[in-house]
């Protein structure tokens, strides 16, 4: 099953907390009804495992999406991602995103 990344920084003046409310509340309830969205996070980056930088990003949201493409067309045309989008602007910039697959543990192939 396909992941997606998507990185973001907070804006500037915009409050944490107040982000994060609206991510428990309006983002993860309205991205449980996109179909092909089988699981999402949010993460707020505390630091680097190792060395002394400073990560180049605030948050990172991970999906597991069960295809790309329908995700790809989620993104056009799912009014509930159509909401997000209207509101998280007033939150964060976004940095970044990626997808990938993940690879399977052997025996586990899928």
């Amino acid at each position: 099953m396909p992941s997606v990344f998507w990185f973001s920084n907070l804006k500037a003046g915009a409050d944490g907390a107040a982000y994060e409310r609206w991510v428990q509340h309006t983002d993860y309830r309205l991205a449980a009804g996109i179909e092909c969205v089988e699981h999402y996070r949010v993460h707020r980056i505390a630091g680097p495992v190792e060395g002394d930088g400073g990560p180049h990003y605030d948050y990172i949201e991970v999906l597991e999406v069960t295809d790309i493409d329908e995700y790809r067309t989620a993104l056009k045309e799912s009014p509930a991602i159509q909401h997000i989008l209207a509101e998280i602007g007033q939150f964060v910039d976004g940095v970044g995103s990626a997808w990938g697959m993940p690879i399977a543990p052997l025996g586990k192939e899928r």
